[in-house]
């Protein structure tokens, strides 16, 4: 697989993408969420891989805004997981999420309340606009925060008809819509006529994604998958992955790999 995909790289790389996340992908895994950046050389790598190839896209979990302010405006960028992105330099909420608007903004309230209540320490209530992340990492006994966060997400999303989708140290309430990273890599597969794809990242999320890949490949496409190893990545990315790096600055040096084919 990665032979293939490389040599598409190397004779057509108007017909080769390359699909991101960030969090513990080109960025290390911070406490605060805040203070995550990419690492050293990321930005500059990807923005000559994006002069190079058909498209080069971060699909995170962020939000469009932070990470645009991270990357800049050389990479395509789709943030909360394909429910907004950026276009011409400006975040935009996808079509399937805006009508869900007005409902998240009361589920971020009351889980705001909800969690102030509850008096966990270490508690992160994130407002993505489309997305409401409750985060804790930070919390003294994180699995027993996570179990009580979970409960509450879960009773706020019934409630409103949304969903509950629980990730990495972090419980997610959002529109009751199917939108993942998968849909976004299928999406820009198709747009730019793709012929090989890659997609790197490190959680429970990406699995969509290599999913999104495995799609892609039985229709011809040449894919890698890359997992980028932490000490929080799931056995099973890993398992599923064609080559493994350990962790950002390895990212890095893979994508700068690409440039040399």
């Amino acid at each position: 697989m990665t032979d293939d995909f490389r040599a598409v790289v190397a004779s057509n790389p108007d017909r080769a993408g390359v699909f991101l996340d960030f969090d513990g992908t080109v960025s290390e895994i911070v406490e605060m969420p805040s203070d995550a950046r990419p690492v050293e050389g990321a930005r500059a790598v990807l923005g000559e891989l994006a002069r190079r190839l058909a498209i080069v896209s971060i699909v995170s979990g962020r939000s469009a805004g932070q990470l645009l302010g991270w990357l800049g405006r050389d990479i395509e960028i789709w943030g909360l997981h394909g429910a907004e992105h950026v276009v011409e330099g400006r975040v935009e909420l996808s079509d399937f999420v805006a009508p869900y608007a007005d409902v998240m903004a009361e589920a971020r309230a009351e889980l705001e309340k909800r969690c102030a209540e509850l008096g966990l320490p270490g508690v992160l209530v994130e407002d993505k606009a489309a997305i409401v992340g409750l985060h804790y990492r930070n919390a003294p006994v994180a699995e027993d925060a996570g179990v009580k966060l979970e409960a509450i997400a879960t009773d706020v999303a019934r409630a409103r008809g949304l969903k509950m989708l629980p990730g990495r140290m972090v419980i997610e309430v959002k529109p009751p819509v199917e939108f993942s990273k998968a849909d976004v890599v299928l999406r820009l597969a198709s747009e730019h006529d793709l012929g090989a794809a890659a997609f790197l990242g490190d959680d429970v999320g990406d699995l969509r994604a290599f999913d999104a890949l495995d799609e892609l490949a039985s229709r011809g496409v040449a894919t890698v998958r890359v997992g980028v190893r932490s000490d929080e990545s799931p056995p099973e990315l890993l398992e599923r992955a064609d080559e493994v790096v350990d962790g950002p600055e390895a990212t890095v040096a893979w994508l700068r790999s690409l440039l040399a084919d």
